[in-house]
Formats: structure tokens, sequence, C-alpha cells
């Protein structure tokens, strides 16, 4: 799942694009409307590749008076829509814009050079084109291709779609190691349903009837219904544009700014360690104690920035902060952030949280201090093995410790750390990831739908050809299985494995043939159609659905019963030899008035399945609890 977001100067024409683009119009507000032009956030979503994958958009508004909306809505998208109008070329916000992507380190993007049927001068979108290139140079968008479209016409929008969806797919899929979070940038309520939230899911997946948490309040909830791109679902996943109704929340309690989700995943702060870069555009330095407006995810809060290890921080430098909040935010470590100055507005720089829970305010100037956030700056302990677990697993617990790179105890400190997050599964000496392990699911998931595509008629897929394809020892398979199946992904039945819901269904020829079949195993009785007779009658494929559903039971690859013909003779034999005790293949003959071969094949199979044992040629009972 992907989400794109727009950027760039007010009246370029990013939400007629939008509209073009997907026949949604983004601007939702009646003051939108009335003024024509975007003030909060809008949504839509558009297929593409050929596949007509859904990916959702958020627009967001380019007038400097709405900047901190824009804010909002950037922070969970993973490729830019960099829109700039061809009759006007670079503007103000188009900086501005392009400064906030790059400070939040935007995956990439695609420039729309808009209103090109505005253009009659080709030297003059020469010129612009030129001076956009360079505009773009050193920055996150220095790559991205420039496509000439008119939103009015229609012309270059093909290429643009193709352009978005090949730079999508090189984009770095969302991670899921199990820690849902959805930073909230909508909230209103439905007659009858009650709260709606909408935001941009990372870190997790969310499922129809999860408990939640709301921080920073602490408020818990439940999720009643799941929507993306207006359509129900009973699973969200990451780095997808979600709605959430919730249940035990009402809508005055959760606002622009809170993150729902999963309960212990996240807590919230007032005081977080950054790294922070100082735009080189900035007229004057980050000075220590300097009061700045935070924005990370979807919230805005007011902050006094403490500068750590240098006097202030200059335009173009970068350095430490520790930020202290006027008030409680949701973060996590890795976050990206913006800070602004709160009058007269203007971006100052950026950076990443490394702490969101440093304990207590530092000393500017102590080398520990300093030396720790160089550390963090880096990654953790816990990170290094995580990301050296993700390339390794599964792994036995000594062979990770071994080629983490970190010392005996560090390295064993960090793995208690993973595993109290919850980032790491212990599956008796194996060791995965949280994201491995759920990529193991999907991977099962796709695998038995995959099967069923090719094999309707088979109830399922062998338990052991499943673990073969997924390629897994059984001390991993089988825990993994168990999870699929408590997470309602597999239902299994007996030595098979199904999708839930999937269910054998024949045509009526189909049912006409397992008709007759019947009627002559009726007729047969305990000496029944060969094996080849009955596939002849039904069907290769409906005779091993109908041994699938239990209604054939085969012996041998030439002996088959009806399931209650089975019952029947299997049963006989049984009695005989609780009765008697030893029982031999022409005793089997003369009791079931059959011949030698239907004896033999019914004697081998209970050997086979553990009701007899041989003894020469006779076979007795086994002791069963």
């Amino acid at each position: 799942m992907f989400v794109i977001g727009t950027a760039g100067h007010v009246d370029h024409g990013k939400s007629t694009l939008i509209h073009a683009l997907t026949g949604i119009d983004p601007d939702r507000l009646a003051e939108e409307k009335a003024r024509e032009m975007t003030i909060d956030l809008g949504f839509a979503w558009i297929a593409l590749g050929d596949d007509g994958a859904e990916v959702g958009i958020v627009d967001v508004p380019g007038h400097r008076d709405f900047i901190e909306n824009m804010l909002a809505g950037v922070g969970g998208i993973d490729l830019a829509l960099f829109v700039v109008a061809a009759d006007e070329g670079v503007m103000p916000q188009t900086q501005e814009h392009l400064a906030i992507l790059d400070l939040l380190e935007v995956g990439g993007g695609v420039v729309a050079l808009t209103k090109v049927d505005m253009v009659d001068d080709p030297d003059w979108l020469e010129l612009v084109t030129l001076d956009l290139s360079e505009t773009l140079t050193g920055t996150a968008l220095a790559d991205a291709p420039i496509v000439p479209v008119s939103a009015r016409t229609g012309q270059g929008l093909d290429d643009l779609k193709a352009a978005l969806w090949e730079q999508l797919q090189a984009a770095s899929p969302r991670v899921d190691n199990g820690r849902p979070r959805l930073p909230v940038d909508r909230v209103f309520s439905l007659a009858g349903f009650g709260t709606v939230v909408t935001g941009t899911l990372s870190d997790g997946r969310f499922r129809l009837g999860d408990n939640v948490e709301i921080q920073p309040s602490g408020l818990t909830g439940r999720i009643r219904g799941l929507q993306t791109h207006r359509t129900k679902r009973e699973l969200a996943l990451p780095g997808s544009r979600v709605a959430i109704n919730l249940t035990g929340v009402g809508k005055d309690e959760v606002k622009r700014g809170d993150v729902v989700a999963a309960p212990g995943v996240i807590g919230s702060t007032i005081l977080l360690d950054a790294f922070y870069r100082h735009l080189p555009g900035n007229d004057a330095p980050l000075k220590h104690n300097m009061e700045v407006k935070l924005f990370v995810g979807a919230a805005e809060v007011v902050a006094r920035a403490r500068v750590l290890g240098t006097p202030q921080i200059e335009p173009g430098q970068d350095g430490w902060l520790q930020l202290a909040l006027s008030a409680p935010a949701a973060v996590a470590r890795g976050d990206r952030f913006i800070l602004r100055r709160p009058s007269p507005g203007a971006t100052l720089g950026g950076g990443r949280v490394l702490d969101p829970h440093p304990g207590r305010r530092h000393r500017r100037f102590r080398p520990d201090v300093i030396e720790r956030l160089q550390t963090l700056t880096e990654g953790t302990p816990g990170e290094l093995l995580l990301q050296k677990l993700s390339r390794l697993e599964p792994v036995s617990q000594a062979n990770l410790l071994k080629q983490s790179g970190l010392d005996a105890d560090t390295a064993v400190s960090a793995l208690h750390e993973l595993e109290t997050s919850n980032q790491l599964i212990r599956l008796g000496k194996q060791l995965l990831s949280r994201a491995g392990w759920q990529q193991k699911l999907d991977d099962l998931a796709t695998i038995l739908s995959d099967y069923h595509r090719q094999f309707p008629l088979r109830l399922g897929i062998p338990r052991e050809e499943l673990r073969s394809r997924l390629k897994l020892a059984a001390a991993v398979f089988n825990p993994l299985a168990a999870q699929a199946a408590a997470d309602g992904l597999l239902v299994e039945a007996g030595a098979l494995a199904h999708a839930p819901g999937h269910k054998i269904v024949f045509t009526a020829e189909q049912k006409t043939a397992v008709a007759a079949l019947k009627q002559q195993l009726s007729r047969s009785g305990v000496n029944s159609p060969s094996v080849k007779a009955c596939k002849a009658t039904v069907g290769e494929a409906v005779y091993f659905a109908l041994v699938d559903l239990g209604e054939l039971r085969p012996l041998s690859n030439d002996v088959v019963y009806a399931a209650a013909e089975y019952e029947r003779v299997t049963g006989e034999i049984e009695r005989y030899l609780r009765e008697n005790g030893r029982i031999n293949a022409a005793q089997v003959r003369d009791l079931l008035q059959t011949s030698r071969k239907y004896a033999i094949a019914l004697l081998e199979h209970l050997d086979q399945i553990k009701v007899t044992r041989r003894v020469g040629d006779d076979r007795e009972l086994r002791q069963r609890s």
C-alpha cells in the first residue's frame, strides 16, 4: 500500500490535477469551493499499474497561511507529487514545500509541470524547466522526472500516471513490525456510527475488533469499522489510508495530531532528544531556548529548543536538540519532524527523533550526553541487532549474537530490549523479527490463495507442501500455522490447510456425475469399483475433491470405498478381532464375502493407520488408549 502527497505553490493546480487524475474533488469544504483555494487536507485515490493497484493521495494547501495544515498531511507519504505551474515557474511556496519534503526525507517524487496549455512560447517552457531542475538539485527530488501536463486538456496525464507508478515500484515497502499506529489527521462523526478518524497507518496492521489506545490522552476504545478508499475492510495494512470507526471514544475526545495505536505501542512525552538540521536559507541561527512550533506526525505543539553541545546552530548546520514541549505528544524514535518559527511564520528546519523519553533535562555541554546522542544518531544496539536479524532470520540466538558485531553484554542486552518491546519472536531455538514473522504470515496467505485458484476442487493444500513452499523448519512452521489459524488466516482440516471461506463447489454436471458414482458404490458394496473406474466416472479433479471431503476413502492405488461402506467393513474386521483375537486374509475374504484383492487391501490399510499389526500371516489389534 502506498500514499502520494501533493506539494507546491498556491494556485499551481494541485487540486485540479488530482481531480483530473482521479475523478475525485479533494476540496471538501464549502469555503474551499467558494474561494477556489485549498485550505485543509483533501483526500483521493488512484488506480495505477497494469493491475490497477489503489494508491492513496493526500492533497495539501499551497498558500503560506495554511502551511501548517500542509505539514499535518505530508508526514506519512511514500512519494511526492510536486506541482509547479508552467506559466509561473518556481515560487516562494515551491521553495518552502521543497525544503519540507527534503527535511522529512520523503523518498523521491514526480514533478508535474502543470498548465502547459497556458504557455505558447516553447522557449519560456524550456527556461522554466531548466530553472526547476536547478532548484531540485541537491534535494530529495533531485532525480524526480518532470512531466508536462494539462489538467484542462488531459495532456500528459497518462505519462504522469506511468511515472508515479514507476517511482512507487522503486519505493521501499512499509514495514510491518507488529506495532500499528495511525496519526490522526481528520476527525468527524457519522449518524449511527459515531466517531471516525482518518490517517495513514504505519508500523503494523489493524483488524476489525482490535482494542486501541488514543495517545497522548491514554483513552481506550475498540475498532468498530475499517475503510480504505471508502471500501470496508476487516484488515488494514501499513502504508494505507485508513478511516477507523471507534467505539468508546467520543468525537470531542480525539483531535488532529493524536495517535491511534495498539495498546502499549506508543506513549506520550513532553521532552525528547533529536537530531536537527537548520535550513541554509534562514536569516538567523537557532538559538538556545528559542520558542518554536514542532510538527511531528499530524501533531502541532509549541516547544522550547534546547541546543546541546554548541551555543547555537547556524544556517546550513546540524546539531542536537532537546525539545521541551508545552503539551504532551505521542512520538516514537525515528519520527521525522519540522520546526517553524511561530511569528512571523517560517520553516526553520527539521530532523529526526532520537529518544522520545530521555527522562530528564540534559546539561548542555556534558561530553557523555553528546557521546550518547552521537551513538543514537548512528543507531541503537537494538536497531543494529534487529537489522542483522532481518537479514539472517530465522536464526538461532547463538548465531545471531555471534554475527551481530556487538560485544557480548551489549548484544544480550539489545536482544532483551527487542524481546520486551515485542519486536522479536522466539520459536524454540529460532528467532524471527516481528516484521519477518508477519511477512511469513502474509506469504502463507498468498500461497493458500494461489493454491485455491489453481486447484479450486481441492479442499486445501497438504500441510507438508505448505511448509515446503514457505521454506521453514517444522519448529518454525508449526507455531506459524497455529498463529495463522488463531488469526483467522488459515483453517486446518486434518493433514490439509485452507483459507477461511474456501469451499469446494461442484457444477451441475459434476453433481450429476457424483450422484452416479455414489449409486455405483452403493450397489457394489464391499466389491467397489476401482480407483481408475471412479476417476473415469467423475473426473480426476472431482475424485480428489471427494477424497478431501471425506466422502471417498481410498485404501490403495486400486481400492476405494464410499465413507459409509468403509466404516461398515472396517468395523466388521475390528469386531471379529475383538471376539477372536486374530484374523488373516482368507478369513476377511469369507467374513465380507469378497475377493482376496479387497481383503489384503483392507488389512494393509489397517496396518498403515495402526489399528492392527501383522504377526506372521495374521493380524491382531494394537493396544489403543
